[in-house]
């Protein structure tokens, strides 16, 4: 029987991308996928910041109703996702991707026609069950494409596009909005038209690269669409819990910057800085990733963090607060390629779907109680200094975590060892 290596692929699976030297162009499916993750982002954020008052205002809904969307449509995201990765498996990766951005990008233009909340609700429900769909099965093909040493250059491509998209579709919509004023319900109809150039890019550039028989084994005797983590892939998994129990939603970044005195009319302009320095550092961490591993780079990012939030936390002036949001914003680029280069490592060969529905449904679900503590202890435990010295706390303990309890995680002897032992 072929053994298999951390890098989730057989031994004779794909020769020539193991072979790519360092520095080769990326495959074409994975720099669709990144032109994919824009488009999709920029059309998205574009949307996004105007819910709330579309809500309230043009709907007749409440506080509550903006919450309670937004709420549903995140839980739905990350429950799907586990399934998703397992599921592609077994069938492969592009049916997913193509069946999770096509849903987004045909259901995301109807929040146009809307007449209720209820019916926004559903809207934004289906359009994040679209990125359930395609996300971990969207980075397990990532994973077959590119061998271990630019793993972190392919997905920091994928990440750079996907916050620059993020970024430009605030302004997209500010431009829109300053042309047309009122016309919301046009704009979100026109998302439409980045929507059916993501499905193009897919249709041309993405394939499921041939699966030897090893790994098709491997796949078919899957328990279910979510076997059950080896000892490496469950100590990851509780890293990233503590870690996304620190990184609360972003809502309360803008609010610290608020506070430190950035005037409510240039707060987007803060938002477009994070999203550019996100993108900036996502493609800048490819080497620090590559060389370094994935786990030191993870570790590293995690630190940048804390001192980010503590940063955040100590105050000191509208100058100390920018440069630590400067600082999140860079780790935020470091840490998510790196996490998904090191979710690919420990995932065993044809399951490394399933290990990303698993790392992104953590992620997912710990979004909740993380907005609820950062909540709480910002209105009742000691103010936003408080809650940003516990998230500062937290991603030093995440980090000490990866450091102390995933310590084969690397590419040394005795963790390959181990992986090539398994039946």
């Amino acid at each position: 029987m072929t053994h298999v290596g951390p890098s989730g692929t057989g031994a004779d699976f794909a020769p020539e991308i193991r072979s790519r030297p360092h520095g080769r162009p990326l495959p074409p499916a994975v720099r669709g996928l990144g032109w994919t993750s824009f488009l999709t982002d920029l059309s998205s954020e574009a949307i996004y910041p105007l819910l709330p008052a579309f809500i309230t205002r043009e709907l007749g809904g409440s506080a509550l109703s903006v919450g309670l969307i937004d709420g549903v449509a995140n839980a739905v995201a990350a429950i799907s996702r586990l399934p998703a990765g397992g599921l592609s498996d077994r069938i492969g990766r592009r049916p997913l991707i193509l069946l999770g951005y096509g849903l987004s990008a045909i259901v995301r233009p109807l929040m146009g026609v809307v007449g209720s909340p209820l019916a926004a609700l559903a809207v934004r429900a289906t359009d994040r069950l679209g990125k359930g769909i395609r996300s971990a099965p969207r980075d397990a093909l990532v994973t077959d494409l590119v061998g271990p040493a630019d793993r972190g250059r392919a997905f920091g491509h994928i990440r750079a596009l996907d916050h620059l998209g993020a970024a430009l579709g605030p302004l997209v919509a500010l431009g829109f909005l300053w042309f047309f004023p009122g016309r919301e319900r046009m704009l979100f109809l026109l998302s439409l038209l980045p929507g059916l150039a993501t499905l193009a890019i897919i249709r041309g550039t993405v394939r499921d690269p041939e699966r030897p028989p090893e790994r098709q084994a491997v796949a078919s005797t899957a328990p279910g669409l979510t076997p059950r983590l080896d000892r490496h892939q469950s100590l990851l998994l509780a890293c990233v819990a503590v870690w996304s129990l620190a990184a609360s939603s972003e809502q309360f970044l803008l609010m610290r910057a608020g506070d430190l005195g950035v005037p409510a009319a240039v707060v987007p302009a803060v938002w477009f800085g994070i999203g550019i320095t996100k993108s900036l550092f996502a493609r800048l961490a490819a080497p620090v990733i590559d060389r370094l591993s994935p786990r030191r780079a993870v570790i590293c990012g995690w630190l940048v963090f804390t001192a980010g939030y503590a940063g955040l936390a100590l105050g000191g002036g509208l100058a100390a607060g920018l440069a630590a949001l400067a600082v999140i914003a860079a780790g935020y680029g470091l840490v998510e390629p790196a996490e998904r280069a090191l979710v690919a490592q420990l995932s065993p060969a044809g399951r490394q779907g399933a290990g990303f529905g698993w790392y992104s449904l953590v992620q997912g679900l710990m979004a909740i109680p993380a907005g609820l503590l950062a909540g709480w202890l910002w209105r009742d435990g000691g103010g936003a200094g408080a809650a940003f010295a516990t998230s500062a706390a937290l991603a030093a303990v995440a980090a000490i975590m990866l450091a102390v309890l995933v310590r084969k995680s690397g590419t040394g002897a005795d963790f390959q060892s181990e992986i090539r032992s398994r039946p």
